[in-house]
């Protein structure tokens, strides 16, 4: 059973990753290439199992301790990856890691934007002699700014210190800014707002689901209504739940919304925030820009914070978008929809 192959990009989506932000990678030839796949696979490999140390075999205590749940290692995959984009606007490249144990698999991702690496090598080339650029290259081939990770505790801890050891790069956990979270709904929501035709219905039986916080705020000594994180005590989460029929009536009526704004007036809110914030205040009393959006889950992704800021997201497999002239389309956003994974990555960098 666990000699048959693994599809990384079925363990891509349907599945929860923890986000973490990666320096570039130091090595001297790209990562991607059959030669250093195999390598790392093999070493990843011999070290999790705890076959080599000065050519004596050992096993720790973390490993005993993990094998009857997981059953013991079999293998561990390194392989190159293309993960396309939402629409017809190129694709993202990875290097998927999948630990195939007896009793389970687990996998992590390397994801980079060959695009945004062009355009930065393109710049790095106008102010850089030749023999440095050719370095550059190099380095950026190596640059994979998103990490995702679906693994126990202890394997998450050897995995990261294996990419720092052996790469020279740090590894830290990608904190979501408050904005990032409404701006990815805002996106899915002009993107995948459904149709009068069935037919180009991308995302159908799917609702959007908003949590929303009260902000941290800080503490200065003693204050009745707020617990120790700066929250206050009596709210602590609302959920918001729209179905797919609401949603072109919300585009409608945010579009509204903004032609009506007085000439001058900067308003960066989108169609979908500003008819959200109308609904929340009108239904709920709820002064949407006063809170944190803390999660959101729709069609296409389910993404959210931690208590320390860090991000946690799923991604859903999703039908793209029909390939149309912009001006036949419903919605012209469609043809540049990168996907939340796009922005993560953007957001890592």
């Amino acid at each position: 059973m666990n000699n048959e192959p693994v599809d990384p990009l079925a363990l891509l989506h349907n599945t929860s990753f923890n986000l973490h932000k990666v320096t570039p990678l130091n090595a001297p030839a790209s990562l991607s290439s059959a030669a250093s796949l195999k390598s790392h696979s093999s070493r990843l490999t011999n070290l999790l199992r705890g076959d080599v140390l000065r050519g004596v075999r050992v096993a720790s205590e973390a490993v005993e301790d993990s094998t009857s749940r997981t059953g013991s290692l079999k293998r561990v995959e390194f392989s190159a990856l293309k993960i396309p984009r939402a629409s017809d606007n190129g694709e993202l490249r990875s290097i998927a890691v999948v630990f195939v144990y007896e009793k389970i698999t687990y996998s992590a991702f390397l994801v980079q934007d060959p695009g945004q690496d062009a355009a930065q090598e393109s710049d790095q080339a106008s102010r850089r002699m030749s023999t440095r650029r050719a370095a550059t290259r190099t380095e950026q081939s190596n640059s994979y700014p998103l990490l995702l990770t679906r693994l126990p505790a202890s394997l998450q801890s050897r995995f990261i210190e294996y990419l720092a050891e052996n790469f020279d790069c740090h590894i830290s956990n990608l904190r979501i800014p408050d904005r990032f979270i409404i701006d990815a709904i805002e996106k899915h929501v002009e993107v995948f707002t459904p149709t009068n035709d069935p037919d180009d219905d991308i995302q159908a039986t799917r609702n959007l689901q908003i949590w929303l916080e009260p902000p941290l705020l800080p503490q200065d000594g003693e204050s009745g209504g707020f617990n120790k994180h700066g929250k206050l005590q009596t709210l602590k989460t609302i959920q918001m739940t729209f179905s797919r029929a609401d949603l072109p009536g919300m585009m409608y009526k945010g579009n509204e919304l903004k032609q009506k704004q007085k000439q001058g007036e900067i308003d960066k809110r989108g169609a979908f925030e500003l008819a959200f914030s109308l609904y929340a205040y009108h239904h709920m009393g709820i002064l949407v820009e006063k809170m944190r959006v803390s999660k959101a889950a729709c069609g296409e992704f389910v993404i959210g914070t931690t208590a320390d800021g860090s991000g946690k997201c799923k991604l859903l497999p999703t039908r793209l978008p029909v390939s149309v002239p912009v001006e036949e389309s419903f919605i012209e956003g469609r043809k540049a929809h990168g996907g939340v994974l796009s922005a993560l990555v953007h957001l890592a960098t």
